[in-house]
């Protein structure tokens, strides 16, 4: 092993001594001009001309990775530009879209705030729901962060929106409401269809005694014989039969003290007690009792006192 790495070292070491040798060997360059100028020799050794070289390997490297980064830094200033155009496009489509989300909903805070005036029953009221003051909360003396709120503080965007959602539901609240008392109050035509008023509400002569002169106590509603007769709101039957003058009647407790009475029926489809709806037929027109002709007498009281049911009439079929 030892003579092997002794060997080894004396090949390497003669090697070493040619190459030195050799790089020491010089290379004589001669510059020869075309006029009597005098002849220009160079004598370079190997070793200067090994190390021109790797100077040369070196300035062209480094030469070639700075090209190649210009032409990146170059390129990325490229994109960076067509970004920056790009975002410059989606600004202003943003800016576009921020203004038409305003308006709208500027519409439609008008259209709820008219909503509520209405619900109010008074029109010379004036109301400002969404009322605000103080600085908005995105002023800043960053341009970047202007540009947005000169055109409208988003944040103030969304607050707007959830009290315009608070006031939708209330509003739908109200109609909910209002939809639950009007189906417990007379409020529609007390035919399924058709008929037409004979006579109104108030005082007048007798149909019968034409000199005598009486207040009539509701509307009488003409239509053909059997024609349907429906209930006016939600309520109880409260009597169902013969009632003197008034031939078979059927009487319906409401809520709140109203009283609707049907009268001159001919046939009385509802008992006793029955929870109609707004809307059931309970009846049919007939003649019966103290009367003239085929006709439906439609009366309603509020308490004891009778109203003219016209006034509470708010659907006619």
């Amino acid at each position: 092993m030892k003579e092997i790495l002794k060997e080894i070292k004396t090949k390497l070491k003669n090697l070493l001594k040619e190459i030195d040798e050799i790089g020491r060997e010089s290379l004589t360059i001669m510059f020869v001009p075309h006029s009597e100028r005098k002849i220009l020799t160079l004598h370079l050794s190997y070793y200067t001309i090994a190390f021109i070289i790797f100077i040369l390997i070196i300035s062209i490297t480094f030469a070639s990775i700075s090209l190649l980064s210009h032409s990146t830094a170059k390129q990325e200033f490229t994109n960076l530009v067509n970004k920056s155009k790009l975002w410059l496009q989606k600004e202003k489509m943003l800016r576009e879209e921020i203004e038409n989300l305003n308006s709208n909903l500027e519409k439609i805070k008008d259209r709820i705030s008219d909503l509520y005036v209405i619900s109010a029953g008074d029109s010379e009221i004036k109301l400002n729901l969404w009322a605000k003051g103080g600085v908005s909360s995105f002023a800043s003396s960053n341009n970047e962060v202007r540009n947005l709120t000169d055109i409208y503080d988003l944040k103030q965007i969304n607050n707007d929106l959830s009290l315009t959602y608070r006031y939708i539901e209330h509003i739908k609240n109200f109609i909910d409401e209002r939809t639950k008392f009007f189906s417990q109050i007379p409020s529609i035509w007390p035919l399924k269809v058709g008929g037409y008023i004979t006579s109104e509400y108030g005082w007048r002569r007798n149909p019968v005694y034409k000199k005598r002169m009486e207040f009539h106590r509701g509307i009488d509603i003409a239509s053909w014989p059997s024609a349907p007769v429906v209930a006016t709101a939600d309520g109880t039957v409260i009597s169902a039969g013969w009632m003197s003058g008034y031939g078979l009647t059927i009487t319906i407790q409401h809520a709140y003290g109203f009283k609707t009475y049907y009268a001159h029926l001919s046939k009385i489809k509802v008992r006793v007690g029955k929870k109609v709806k707004k809307g059931e037929v309970i009846g049919y027109l007939g003649r019966t009792g103290f009367t003239t002709g085929y006709h439906l007498h439609y009366e309603v009281r509020v308490g004891i006192e009778s109203v003219n049911p016209w006034e509470y009439i708010i659907n006619i079929k």
